[in-house]
This record gives C-alpha cells, sequence and structure tokens, in this order.
C-alpha cells in the first residue's frame, strides 16, 4: 500500500485536536480533563511580564494553564515558549506530569515528533515513578508520536502494551489510531509480525489481514471475521469493532443480487471492455469455487447504442447494480439523466469537478497516480521539484496534476522541461545545467573536473517527477546519470513500467522509483493462478483494465461499506480504494527499479523510500 496517506493524516489531525483535552488522572490532584480552561493574555509579551510577578509554586500553575489555553486555541509555539520558562520549576509530581504532556503535545502539533521523542525518552525516570493511569497515558503520547514519526509497528505495539490502563475515553481513541496504523502497514509486515506475535497485538493483525486481503471475497472475508471472533471473544477490538469491518458485515447482507454489466462488444474500446469482463469474471469465479454466494451477473452491449436506453432495459429486467458503462461520453450521457434509480458504479471519470455526479465512478485515471507522488514527495521533506514530461497534449495534463497538487501543499517547482523523441539529450542536458546553477553554478573536485549533482532536501531541485514510456525511461535515466544526475530521485507513475519482467531492457531504469497496482507488483497470488487458468493467453497490454475488472466485480458487493462509512478503504488489486464525493481514487504501492526488476517499497509514511 501507499505511504497511507490519507491515514496518517488522520492521525496528525487527531494528535492536534488532542491537544483540546488536555489529560489529567482521575483523582482528586489538578484539574480534571474538560475542566475550564483559564483565559491566557493576548500577547505572549503579556503572559510573560505577569509570570515574572509570581513567585512559586503559583508562577509554574500558572504557566501550565496558560500554555493549555496557547495550545487549544492553536498557538502551539507560544504555549512552549511559556513552558520552556518553568522547565525546571514544577515541584510537585502533578505539575511535572502535566509540565511534561504539555511540552510533549506542543511538538506534535509542530510535526515534530522526533523532539516529542527525545523528550519523553529522557523523562523516562520521572515517567516510570508516576501512578499507573498517568503513566499509561505518556505512553499514549509516545506512540502518537512513534506513529507520527513514521514508526507505526512500534507505535501500534505500544498502545496495545497500555490499552488496559487507560479509561474508556483514552481506549477509544488509541484503538482507533491502531486499527488506522495497522490498515498503513504493509502487508508483509502484518504477516511476518503475526507469526511473531502473541496476546492482544497478534488478535489485532490477525483481524487487520483478514480485512486486508485484497483477493478474498466478501463471504469468505466475514466467515473469518466469525472464527476471529470465537477464537479472541474478551480482544480489546471485539468489544469495539472498527468500522470498516462491521460495515463489511452489513455489505454482505445488502449486496445487490442481480448485477447488470454495460459494456461495448465490438469498437475501439471493445479489447479493454474484453479485459475488464474478464476480470469481473475471475472474480465471480473465484467465489463460486469458495462455494459463496454469487450475484446474477448480465452483460450487455452498449456498442454504438443508445446507453440510456440499455440502462433502462437493464433496470427492467431487475438489476439492483449497474456496473459501466466505459466510454466517458456514455457515462457523461447518464449523468446527464440525473440520480439513477439503481446505484451505477460507471467505469470511467468525468472531467475534474464532477466528484458528486448523481453515479459512481472508478477507473485508472494516471492523475490519480501523479498526485500520489506529489503527497508522498512532500511527506518526505521536498519542497523544491523539477518536473520533465513529452511533448503532448497526454504529458501536459500529467504533469500538470502533479504541478497542481504539488503546488496547493506549497511546494515550487524549480524547473520543468517538455521533450520530444528527438531532442531528449539536449533537453536533460540544459535541464541538469539549470539545476546546478540554482545551487550556484558548476560544482567541480580540486581537479576541475565536475562532480555529481547533490540534491539536498527542502532545497533547490531536490528531485524530479518524470512522465515516460518504458522506452522514453530507458533512454532518459541514462541521460541524467550522464550529466552528474545519477543522485538525484527520480519519482514517476505507473507509465513507466508495462508491467512484464524486462531485466536486460529495464537495467537503464535502475533507481527510478514509481506507483503501481498490486496485481503487478505481487503476481505470484491465487487470483493470478485462477486467471492463468482461465485466460491462459493472458491480456498483454490491458493487463491493468483485467485487474479493474477484479475490484469492479468485488466493488458490487462492497460499495454500500464506502458510502456508509466515512473514511472507509477497500484494499484492491487495483490499489487502496476510497471515495472523495462520487469518485472512487486508488492508492498505488511503490516500487523502485534495482537490477532491472520493479522491487516493491515498504509503505512508511514521511520517510524517503528506496533510498540506496
Amino acid at each position: 500500500m501507499e505511504f497511507q496517506p490519507a491515514r496518517l493524516a488522520a492521525m496528525a489531525l487527531i494528535a492536534l485536536l488532542a491537544a483540546c483535552q488536555v489529560p489529567t488522572p482521575k483523582d482528586t490532584s489538578g484539574p480534571h480533563r474538560g475542566a475550564p480552561l483559564r483565559e491566557a493574555p493576548a500577547e505572549l509579551a503579556d503572559a510573560n511580564a505577569q509570570l515574572a510577578t509570581l513567585a512559586e509554586p503559583v508562577r509554574t500553575e500558572r504557566a501550565l494553564q496558560w500554555a493549555r489555553y496557547y495550545l487549544v486555541n492553536q498557538r502551539a509555539e507560544d504555549a512552549a515558549d511559556l513552558l520552556d520558562r518553568v522547565a525546571d520549576s514544577a515541584q510537585s509530581q502533578d505539575q511535572r506530569y502535566r509540565w511534561l504532556w504539555l511540552r510533549a503535545q506542543c511538538w506534535l502539533t509542530l510535526q515534530q515528533p522526533g523532539q516529542a521523542l527525545e523528550l519523553l525518552d529522557g523523562a523516562r525516570g520521572t515517567i516510570d515513578g508516576l501512578d499507573a493511569q498517568r503513566r499509561a497515558r505518556l505512553e499514549l503520547l509516545h506512540a502518537d508520536a512513534l506513529a507520527l514519526d513514521g514508526r507505526l509497528m512500534d507505535s501500534v505495539s505500544e498502545r496495545v502494551a497500555v490499552d488496559a490502563l487507560l479509561d474508556q475515553d483514552d481506549q477509544r481513541y488509541s484503538r482507533k489510531l491502531t486499527w488506522e496504523a495497522l490498515m498503513s502497514l504493509p502487508m508483509d509486515t502484518l504477516e511476518k509480525r503475526s507469526e511473531e506475535a502473541s496476546g492482544d497485538l497478534r488478535g489485532w493483525l490477525e483481524l487487520a489481514l483478514l480485512y486486508r486481503d485484497p483477493q478474498a471475497d466478501i463471504d469468505n472475508q466475514v466467515q473469518r471475521l466469525d472464527a476471529w471472533r470465537n477464537q479472541w471473544p474478551n480482544h480489546p477490538a471485539a468489544h469495539q469493532l472498527p468500522g470498516m469491518v462491521g460495515a463489511m458485515q452489513k455489505a454482505a447482507r445488502q449486496r445487490p443480487q442481480r448485477v447488470a454489466v454495460l459494456l461495448p462488444e465490438s469498437g475501439n474500446l471493445a479489447p479493454a471492455a474484453d479485459a475488464i469482463r474478464d476480470g469481473m469474471m475471475t472474480g465471480y469465479y473465484s467465489a463460486e469455487q469458495a462455494g459463496n454466494p454469487t450475484p446474477d451477473l448480465r452483460f450487455y452491449d452498449v456498442s454504438n447504442a443508445d446507453v440510456s436506453a440499455v440502462f433502462q432495459r437493464a433496470v427492467a429486467d431487475g438489476a439492483q447494480l449497474v456496473v459501466g458503462p466505459l466510454a466517458k461520453e456514455q457515462v457523461a450521457e447518464l449523468a446527464a439523466r440525473g440520480a439513477p434509480p439503481v446505484t451505477v458504479l460507471a467505469l470511467n471519470y468525468l472531467d475534474q469537478g464532477s466528484r458528486n455526479a448523481p453515479l459512481f465512478q472508478f477507473g485508472l485515471a494516471p492523475e490519480d497516480e501523479a498526485r500520489q507522488v506529489a503527497r508522498q514527495a512532500w511527506r518526505e521533506g521536498h519542497r523544491r521539484v523539477g518536473v520533465l514530461f513529452p511533448e503532448s497534449d497526454w504529458g501536459r495534463r500529467i504533469s500538470g496534476a502533479f504541478m497542481d497538487a504539488w503546488r496547493e501543499r506549497g511546494g515550487e517547482v524549480s524547473l520543468e522541461s517538455a521533450f520530444g523523441d528527438d531532442n531528449m539529450g539536449e533537453t536533460v542536458k540544459n535541464l541538469m545545467a539549470a539545476a546546478r546553477d540554482l545551487q550556484g553554478g558548476p560544482r567541480t573536485d580540486r581537479y576541475g573536473r565536475k562532480t555529481e549533482y547533490q540534491p539536498r532536501l527542502g532545497e533547490d531541485m531536490s528531485f524530479l517527477f518524470l512522465v515516460a514510456s518504458p522506452n522514453q525511461g530507458r533512454q532518459i535515466k541514462p541521460l541524467l546519470n550522464f550529466h552528474y544526475g545519477r543522485r538525484l530521485p527520480v519519482y514517476t507513475t505507473s507509465y513507466i513500467y508495462d508491467g512484464t519482467p524486462s531485466p536486460r531492457r529495464d537495467q537503464d531504469l535502475n533507481g527510478v522509483r514509481f506507483v503501481d497496482m498490486p496485481w503487478i507488483l505481487y503476481q505470484d497470488t491465487r487470483l493470478h493462478r485462477l486467471a492463468d487458468e482461465t485466460w491462459p493467453d493472458g491480456h498483454g497490454r490491458y493487463n491493468r483494465l483485467f485487474a479493474m475488472g477484479v475490484d469492479a466485480y468485488r466493488l458490487q458487493a462492497r460499495l454500500s461499506m464506502l458510502r456508509s462509512l466515512s473514511g472507509g478503504e477497500l484494499p484492491g488489486v487495483t490499489g487502496n480504494l476510497h471515495l472523495e464525493g462520487a469518485r472512487l481514487v486508488r492508492d498505488s504501492n511503490w516500487a523502485v527499479f534495482r537490477h532491472g526488476e520493479p522491487e516493491p517499497l515498504p509503505s512508511i509514511s514521511g520517510r524517503p523510500v528506496g533510498q540506496d
């Protein structure tokens, strides 16, 4: 899965909002959680002046109260200033506890988890001397810092260890973030750690594995969930079942019994439609072989047809859900009709801005991949980028989607260049020369020889976003190396890889990082074997559309789950799916070319990926 994105962003937001509820244990010492805030002076200078007139322990107590006020009102830097002034003055155990909690929370609110970890780890002696409940709450804050620092498995382990010592509010908060982290960890990490773990941690890992299985049909997952609950009747998650899992059970009960599929059987889109149809049937056969219920699938040809008339016929035939059409103009025609009488899962996207159209839209938009690259690069600390793309409408569209997403985050496009097939060498040479100029001109060693370009994170042009086909990429990466850009990170989309391992040809792509779907990156699976047996000739360049068909079949039973659950996600063979309005958006996996082959990368948010 991707470095998860939405999930860790949500964690950061929760950590920020948690500052609005400064924790105190439920005893007679100190103010309780939810106690009225003591309003602080509007100006920090006035607050410091007033504190200077007070004697201890009143001075420290007032600083703690005002720091809490500033923190709740999103003035974390001012809160930190007050706390630092009384860092050595806290006299009672209660004051030391509250100072430590507030100061660590300031670091988290300022998105500095490393500083929070250093503070809490350095105060281990103080923390160990606290009562069990206060100690558990600081351990919970430590787990928040680990999660925001990208150390998700460590964070999960710590949350599970302190769960029994937390009150109900903190348990709900911690269990929610435990599940969020488990949804973000790589599957191989979950599998490995579940074999090693014991107790409640193993139960969490097994629950996450059964939900995140991208190939299991919904009935199989529900059966495995029932078995899990029998095995773990007293598990924390059994008492607070994650919303996604509960929604899955409901979706299994409410899935459509008859599904109409609107695809062309002739014309330009017929080969793509055939791959999608075969993918849907693979999902169908998989469920059938497992002895699980399957819907009545009926296919309708919309080649050169009035799609509205075909749609009405499908509904009259009893369809409870319609999958398709594939052609964008036909999707637009159905959308123009207004709210349909049954749920529609269109297999193409309408133009940007139509996220709330009256039908759901699912596709393989390369723009989504470009936006995903922008999100990840920003999380890694990059702030300035170079962009290199083909001189074509398609190249401008994909690079434009990346640059828009990049600038929305505050990133800067230091350089952008378009290339043609006849000027790649000159374009790359000029790009790298311009990048060196941004650093103050050519860099040479003591012998006057030009040295490798040294990208500096957050400065200059610290990475390159490349839009290129496999053949173009095989020429451009060696050109970058030749012009002293060997150390420049290159990120791109799945367009760089045709889906078939070719080590000899792709040696020239070594070091290039890209996003792609699990179906392409992990090909030794049960569904792959079923697909090979059923369709021995394969699907060639339509292999990704075949995977889209597999997920379209899975969505017919799970779409209601995503609709009903805010923030819900569905692990699929095309990626991790979630809804943005009526638009299904994919988060793909990351990989890097090594020895001419794509090597999947771990999904750790906020950390540079695949650094050699």
